[in-house]
Formats: C-alpha cells, structure tokens, sequence
C-alpha cells in the first residue's frame, strides 16, 4: 500500500514533494527495480537526467510500478554536451527524454549545468517554450550559481522553480541559499550523504543514536529541516528506501539542528560527469 502523500514544497506553480529517489549511477535492472520499488512503497518523486544514462529504464521502472503518471513528481536534466542549449537542440532532447521516459510530459525540467558557449537569451525562452507547450509542467537550473541565475531569470516569463546543487551538512551553500530565499526558488539537494561522509561523522552519529535512527536520516532531516529545501538521495540498495523516505517523519531540536549546521567546511565537491568540461562550471 503506497504511503499518503507526505510534505510538499511549493515555488511558482510547482507542487514539490520535499523527498525524492536521485537515480545517478542507478543502472540496468537495478534501476527499474528500485524506481519500481520506491514508487510502490510510497516515493512520489523520482529524479533522473540524460546525462545519467538511465531516462529508458526509470521509464520502465515507472511503467513496472504500475503507479499512476499523476500520482508522483518526475525530474529530468538536459546536459549542455552537442550544444543542446541551442533552441532547437533543447526542445528536440527535451522530445527525446520523453519518448525515453515514455511519458508525455515530466513534472520538472532542468538545465543541467551553466553553458556559456550558448547565451542564455537564447536558451531560456526556449526552455519556458517548453513548458507552454506542455511537454513540462514547470522549469529550472541546476549548478548554477548566483550569476547564472541572475540571468537566467531576466530572459524567463515563467517561474524558475528549482536550482538543484550539491548540499548536505559539510557544505556552504548560505550565500546562494538566502538568495534562493528570496527569489522564492527552491534549493533541490543533490548528494544529501555527502557521498557517505555523514556515516563517520561523530556529531551525527551521536544525534542519530540519541534518536535510534541512522546517520543518513539526521542528514536528510537536517536538510528539510529548512521549508526551503527539498532533497533526493539516491540509493541503488532497495533496503534503504523506506529508511530514506522515513527521514522526513524525523523532527531534530534546535540544538541539533545548529550542531549540524556548523559542520560546513568547504564549498563542497562538484560531481562530473564523465563528459563534464570545466567551462560549464559554476
């Protein structure tokens, strides 16, 4: 029996649900199995891109599920490899992660990262095209730093709803988060685990057994602790579906919540891509 529908974050016209499935590095029958799965236990948002490798079985993990399109929130990202920001690229990839997906339309389509061989006057019209046309229900950036997004909302007549960048509690992300804030855009955390850094951190570690919980659900719940913020961590292991979508029941105090947040040391790590080029970097 699917789970009833849990938090939702708004931005624009987007209705987010604040957890979802990242499906990055998810490959093969793995893949369809864990979307399939994680739809079916209660997952009402599953996140994905072209870069990933993946769109045609988290489209027949959905189809597996037998869970309703309209039932759950689906995200895909467009890589700025080929110059697909150009306009006619972006909307022809835009077609064809649909027809790999297998659906009509998703719920959210991402830039995947800044491209500055490509302007932005060009790019954005033709992603809020897409949206009008109904091939998306709403927009948005990903990686994309405040200069980026500066621009990118001078060219866009819609609402950009999302700016999805790495996040978890080791990382400094304040300055771009009070201005997502206040341009009402939703941070979407991407690699919320710190890639498995949480697990050896003493601070969550204590917190986490004060609570009888894992490391990785103080970490999720550290992160939506903020109305702001929605997450997607990834997991190819059906076993820690249900513990990363009990995260968002976990209510840390005050206390904890600034022990965690005062754990930031860097600027983070980028994920790469393999045909990832430095100039696209924010």
């Amino acid at each position: 029996m699917r789970a009833k529908t849990y938090n939702i974050r708004t931005a624009g016209q987007a209705n987010i649900p604040v957890l979802g499935l990242g499906t990055w590095q998810s490959t093969g029958q793995d893949c369809i199995d864990v979307v399939s799965q994680g739809l079916r236990m209660g997952y009402e948002h599953i996140d994905t891109a072209q870069a990933y490798g993946n769109e045609v079985e988290v489209g027949k993990g959905i189809k597996q599920s037998d869970v309703a399109r309209d039932k759950f929130f689906l995200t895909t990202k467009i890589f700025p490899d080929d110059m697909k920001f150009e306009p006619e690229k972006l909307i022809a990839a835009a077609k064809r992660s649909l027809e790999n997906l297998d659906t009509d339309y998703v719920d959210l389509l991402l830039l995947h990262w800044p491209d500055d061989r490509v302007p932005l006057s060009e790019t954005i019209p033709a992603l809020c095209e897409l949206q009008k046309q109904g091939l998306t229900r709403n927009i948005g950036v990903s990686n994309f730093n405040i200069a980026n997004i500066i621009e990118a909302k001078r060219y866009a007549d819609v609402p950009i709803a999302v700016n999805q960048v790495e996040f978890h509690p080791f990382i400094k992300q304040k300055t771009l988060q009070t201005f997502l804030n206040n341009h009402h855009i939703l941070l979407e955390a991407y690699s919320p685990l710190a890639r498995g850094d949480v697990f050896d951190n003493k601070i969550i570690k204590d917190i986490a057994d004060k609570h009888g919980i894992t490391a990785a659900q103080v970490s999720l719940a550290w992160i939506l602790a903020d109305k702001h913020r929605i997450a997607i961590p990834k997991t190819s292991n059906p076993e820690h579906l249900q513990g990363n979508l009990d995260a968002i029941k976990v209510e840390l105090s005050a206390d904890e919540l600034e022990k965690i947040g005062s754990l930031a040391r860097s600027d983070g790590r980028k994920i790469k891509h393999p045909d990832y080029s430095p100039e696209w970097d924010d």
